[in-house]
């Protein structure tokens, strides 16, 4: 009797799994499509990243499609990373760059997102995921513009990444 009441309690689980299974399926089917026309994923990913309704999809696909279309879309998800609700999901996802393409293409983004009135947060935000991206030069560059601040918050963003 025991030995039914295991069976039927791994059922649900079994169950999950195996929906979990159906949906990862049906995912990696529907990306061939966003994969060839490569223009239109990144302009439709590009808007839903705007939008609160489907930046978590959006997220999810990027996760899932190839880096190209990531190093294409770097700007909206350096705006996105300044939420915190999904930092650390963006940081993930830029994180799946090669370095030397994160090299090339993440600090010019972040010096323009900072200079579009950048707040503390902003430039605390950007050092995390230099940091988190191994991107020493450019964090370097980070501190060296927030000590120059005229802002006491940013200033202590460079004292926080960069020492002094």
């Amino acid at each position: 009797m025991k030995g039914n009441t295991r069976v039927s309690n791994a059922e649900p689980e079994w169950e999950s799994f195996s929906h979990a299974l159906a949906a990862a399926s049906a995912l990696n089917r529907s990306l061939v499509p966003l994969r060839q026309d490569r223009e239109a994923t990144v302009r439709v990913l590009g808007e839903a990243l705007k939008t609160f309704e489907t930046r978590d999809e959006a997220l999810l696909l990027l996760a899932a499609l190839g880096t190209d279309i990531t190093e294409a879309l770097i700007p909206p998800l350096l705006r996105t990373a300044l939420r915190v609700r999904d930092t650390l999901r963006v940081r993930q996802v830029l994180g799946r760059l090669p370095h030397s393409a994160a090299e090339a293409a993440v600090p010019p983004a972040v010096w323009k997102l900072l200079d579009e009135a950048a707040e503390s947060d902003d430039y605390r935000r950007m050092a995390e995921l230099l940091d988190y991206l191994g991107l020493d030069a450019a964090l370097s560059d980070l501190c060296v513009r927030a000590r120059e601040s005229m802002d006491e918050e940013i200033r202590e963003v460079a004292e926080d990444f960069g020492g002094e």
